[in-house]
């Protein structure tokens, strides 16, 4: 059997195109394969939000099956849709073999299977628009043979009740397809092939996925393909680089083969700017940039100039009386380097004329936090003006860490259109930083911004400022709390104090930093885990106001790690494991 796995980008809401898309590979590969197969929800795209409840748009996308049904004669294709049988609303697989739908020897739910499992987690919604399928797993009859089909969580059945992957394989079917939009996240690569293996099947199992970008309101999402065909024997891969691909597989002669990609977080955020921009931007504004000469801000300008192109890109300097030589000399490098315009704007005399117009109002001296807010919301406005002469957007540099503490003013460096970082650790910064010098051959970010990783601890030629005071330097304790914060989002407080007393936190990357910032020492440890919770906490109404964010992981801030505003507090066995450890 030959298979056409078609790794469609697909775009939300927009059926008429993913049509003609499914349309030309149809006619491509109708004489080439045997299927042809299409990614889960490839009609109207999966993130739609509560657009599924929305029954004109359901009926607009469910005539599309009728027309690829026609497009069928002479092959066979299986693509994913939402089917509404007049009570409930389904996510569906459909099959269609030679201008029919495919039957079953029950001839039951003839050229259909619905999904099972409806993933409630992360970014995913399932149960609240879907109904899960009613427990057909019977394979397709087809040339002979029996094809089993099933829909992307199917396959991901660890967490839930029954498995359909096993109800399957009770039919004994000579294939088992599952068609997917799986996000990408660190580490999928690995995930999707160990949950493959894990069912331990005997017949060829096929994993067709999506690819291009999809956005719930707060993250933005990429899909890196990255489909499989696994046998007992042989693991082929197909492209994962974020991009369509289509590729003819034949099942009986099925050769081992390996597709990874080099630098794939910087290809991830690539893909997620280029589509989100083609997109949601359709008019092709320019991308306004606050390139203050930090680390941050120089990766932003130079994946937006990479995935766009430099005339697309507008950065623009602001150095107040704080701003080192250093730093203005690393924002005229990048502009050198990277070819975009780059304007300096210096926002003293704007920080004199609010000072000056606070005066009138009785506020005489302004110092500290405030003085230092006033000139990051000077910063905002500022890039917001230009914007709106450019007719452009702008964009939020923020890192994840930076999200996480509320290291950020509102409506000053809170701005912006989309955060490209804002999943991103400063140290995950770094990395992509050293992807862009290396894939350019060339020292596109000075290297004096990025960190050095060492075993316990991190080093910086120039270390991370807001430069809005004299000698200001970010009160993060970078490694450690990169890797602590990751941890509270999705590890257990107890399980962390409970380490941290019986000694074995030193076993862990967590561990490896106590020494270097003086955390071994019980108090101090205790201390700076309440003000990280603390902050993280208090900083929660920022980050319900942040533009969406790029998801890279299963805990990026927005919908996939949802959060409420509520007082901090502590467990009973938290407060006691802290008071336990002071005594050490």
């Amino acid at each position: 059997m030959k298979l056409a796995i078609i790794q469609q980008r697909i775009f939300s809401n927009n059926p008429q195109r993913n049509f003609e898309a499914m349309k030309a590979a149809i006619q491509t590969h109708k004489n080439q394969a045997d299927i042809i197969v299409f990614p889960e929800m490839a009609v109207g795209g999966y993130m739609l939000g509560d657009k599924y409840n929305n029954l004109d748009t359901i009926h607009d996308f469910m005539q599309y099956n009728d027309q690829l049904k026609v497009l069928s004669e002479g092959t066979a294709v299986i693509w994913g849709n939402v089917h509404h049988d007049g009570k409930h609303l389904y996510n569906a697989a459909y099959f269609a073999v030679d201008g029919d739908w495919a039957q079953r020897a029950s001839q039951t739910d003839r050229g259909i299977y619905f999904k099972h499992l409806l993933p409630n987690y992360t970014f995913f919604d399932d149960k609240r628009y879907f109904h899960a399928g009613h427990g057909n797993f019977e394979p397709f009859e087809f040339k002979g043979q029996k094809v089993a089909i099933q829909i992307c969580e199917d396959m991901w059945d660890e967490t839930h009740d029954m498995s359909p992957t096993t109800q399957m394989k009770a039919y004994n079917p000579d294939v088992m397809i599952n068609i997917s939009a799986s996000p990408w996240v660190k580490g999928k690569e690995t995930s999707r092939l160990d949950t493959i293996r894990r069912h331990n099947l005997s017949m060829p199992f096929v994993y067709v996925n999506a690819t291009g970008m999809q956005n719930n309101g707060k993250n933005v999402v990429v899909f890196d393909g990255g489909s499989l065909v696994v046998t007992p024997n042989t693991i082929h891969e197909l492209p994962q680089n974020f991009e369509q691909s289509e590729t003819v597989i034949d099942l009986m002669a099925l050769e081992a083969h390996q597709n990874s990609v080099e630098h794939k977080l910087y290809e991830a955020l690539i893909h997620a700017i280029r589509y989100f921009d083609e997109e949601t931007l359709a008019y092709g504004p320019k991308w306004v940039v606050g390139v203050s000469g930090g680390l941050d801000s120089s990766v932003t300008v130079s994946l937006l100039v990479k995935a766009l192109g430099e005339d697309r890109v507008l950065g623009v300097t602001m150095p107040s009386k704080f701003t080192r030589d250093i730093t203005k000399s690393n924002a005229y490098h990048l502009s050198e380097k990277l070819n975009f315009k780059l304007l300096e704007i210096p926002i003293a005399s704007m920080v004199d004329a609010t000072l000056e117009s606070l005066g009138h109002g009785g506020y005489e001296t302004v110092e500290g936090l405030s003085y230092e807010n006033i000139q990051a919301r000077l910063r905002g406005h500022t890039l917001m003006s230009v914007s709106s002469l450019e007719n452009a957007v702008v964009s939020n540099n923020g890192n994840k860490i930076e999200v996480a503490l509320g290291y950020a003013t509102l409506y000053g460096d809170a701005i912006g259109a989309l955060a490209i970082l804002g999943d991103l650790t400063k140290m995950e910064v770094g990395k992509v930083a050293q992807s862009l010098n290396e894939i350019a051959e060339a020292e596109l970010v000075p290297q004096n911004l990025i960190p050095h990783d060492e075993a316990t601890h991190v080093s910086w030629e120039f270390a991370p400022s807001a430069e809005l005071k004299d000698d200001q330097f970010d009160p993060m304790k970078w490694g450690y709390h990169d890797a602590l914060i990751e941890f509270l989002q999705k590890d257990s407080l107890e399980d962390l104090l409970t380490s941290y007393r019986d000694g074995t936190i030193y076993n862990t990357k967590l561990g490896s930093y106590l020494k270097t910032y003086q955390l071994d020492k019980p108090e101090a440890f205790i201390d700076d885990l309440k003000w990280v919770i603390r902050t993280m906490n208090v900083a929660v109404y920022k980050r319900i106001q942040m533009p969406p964010i790029v998801s890279v992981s299963d805990y990026a801030y927005g919908m996939t790690y949802r959060e409420s505003q509520l007082p901090q507090t502590y467990t009973q066995k938290q407060r006691a494991l802290m008071e336990s450890i002071l005594k050490m």
